[in-house]
């Protein structure tokens, strides 16, 4: 069996493996070429198909299945997929978080026949807007039950994140974490509901999509009301349902399918008889306290670069200076930094930057010499002792341009990378670990701790 595996921003797996992938591997170069067969990753290579010419789908699936030895992936791509894959489905239990949520009866019961529609809800109240919060005007924690509802750890913290309606805050019976959760989720069923169509095949998102159909020839030649026209219509209103019509018209349709079923009604009655003897248990949310330094220790483990002192050497503004100047000196654009670029173009520009060091050196040399000869040696009267007055310049000059030199080669160096390493440090202690000292210091692989003490207040 061939596998395809795409979602709306195209084959997501390759995002796992950005760092593995071929010079040629883009999301526009990529479509039909990434496939799962015996357990391996396969991607049709451009020296099979080149990237320039446009590959359907069977002849995609008949390479890999007649030749993969030619598409099988390499190791390290497979293994950076893995790295991220290689936990579920156990993954799925760590990254789920029960809680008991007060809730009227009704929803309670259609987040149980259909727990999905529980992120549309809880996206829609934490996106809402002013004409929206007037639906949640008058709501009241009366006939609710309290009920075990299964979040995505993410939408859990979405939701207790989120704040409650102003006019709302400071009600006495939403002081409990379950009833100030239950009343988010009912905000965002209500605001849901009120999109609600009798039919969603006569809105206007429909009617585009529609027309868009038309337009394209999907239905061919085929008349209106024929039997292949009908069949046409039917995958096309199957289409739009789950791919295209909005999250929320989709719940909406999903939710009044639901409330006119039999089973919606036998889940309330069932619902109503375990609040009342079954003893409820929720997770515990310890999880969403975050320390800053854990937050940083992730971000360094999953998209920093790992930068390895020899010996353990202690973090120097030296050091700092030296991988600051490396980062620096790599090539960005939209998809990050590109790693040790070897090609060059005929429009590059080569900057290099000892020798801008030594133009800048030499100018403060100019500048500086200049200063001393206009207030030293500058004289309007003294016209019969010009040639000596020459001379002596000359020799100062020169004598001022050895010393000038000496100077900044000996106090360059420790005297600017000690301030850069002072300034970052300060920066990093301002800003908490969140602001653009952080960020550069975190892509050349410094944590807070090789920089800072816990207790660091100089």
């Amino acid at each position: 069996m061939i596998i395809q595996i795409e979602d709306n921003d195209g084959d997501f797996l390759l995002i796992e493996a950005a760092d593995y992938l071929p010079d040629w591997a883009n999301p526009e170069t990529t479509e039909n070429r990434v496939f799962i067969f015996n357990q391996h990753l396969h991607i049709i290579p451009n020296t099979v198909v080149p990237t320039d010419s446009p590959l359907k789908l069977i002849e995609a699936i008949r390479l890999v299945s007649q030749n993969p030895e030619l598409t099988q992936s390499s190791p390290e791509i497979e293994l950076a997929i893995m790295k991220r894959i290689g936990e579920y489905p156990q993954k799925i239990k760590e990254s789920s978080h029960t809680a008991i949520l007060k809730l009227p009866v009704e929803i309670a019961a259609i987040l149980t026949l259909k727990p999905s529609l529980l992120a549309p809800i809880v996206s829609t109240y934490c996106n809402l807007d002013v004409l929206d919060a007037k639906h949640c005007k008058g709501i009241k924690l009366e006939d609710c039950i309290s009920t075990q509802i299964k979040f995505t750890k993410y939408l859990y913290a979405m939701l207790m994140q989120s704040e409650l309606p102003k006019y709302i805050r400071h009600n006495n019976a939403v002081k409990e974490k379950k009833a100030q959760l239950g009343l988010k989720v009912m905000c965002g069923y209500r605001i849901i509901t009120s999109r609600l169509s009798e039919d969603i095949y006569h809105t206007p998102e429909y009617k585009k999509f529609l027309n868009s159909l038309t337009k394209n020839g999907y239905f061919k030649d085929n008349l209106e009301g024929s039997l292949e026209y009908s069949q046409l219509l039917e995958k096309a209103m199957a289409y739009f349902l789950d791919m295209e019509c909005s999250i929320s018209l989709n719940a909406c349709n999903v939710i009044n399918e639901i409330k006119s079923s039999d089973e919606f009604n036998k889940t309330i009655a069932l619902l109503k008889q375990k609040s009342d003897t079954e003893m409820l248990e929720e997770d515990d949310d310890a999880w969403l306290n975050v320390s800053p330094d854990e937050l940083n220790e992730f971000l360094n483990t999953h998209y920093g670069k790992n930068v390895k002192l020899k010996n353990k050497d202690p973090l120097t503004p030296h050091i700092l200076t030296s991988e600051l100047t490396d980062f620096l000196k790599e090539t960005s654009n939209f998809d990050g930094i590109e790693h040790n670029r070897k090609e060059n173009t005929k429009d590059s520009i080569d900057f290099n930057s000892d020798d801008f060091v030594n133009c800048i050196e030499k100018l403060l040399n100019m500048v500086s010499n200049q200063s001393i000869t206009d207030s030293d040696y500058s004289s309007d009267d003294d016209d019969d002792g010009e040639d000596c007055v020459e001379n002596n310049m000359d020799l100062s000059c020169e004598a001022q341009d050895v010393e000038l030199a000496s100077k900044l080669k000996s106090i360059q160096n420790d005297d600017v990378e000690f301030n850069i390493f002072k300034n970052l440090s300060q920066s990093m202690k301002d800003e908490g670990m969140l602001g653009p000292a952080s960020t550069i210091l975190r892509q050349i692989g410094v944590k807070k701790c090789d920089i800072l003490d816990s207790d660091d207040d100089d």
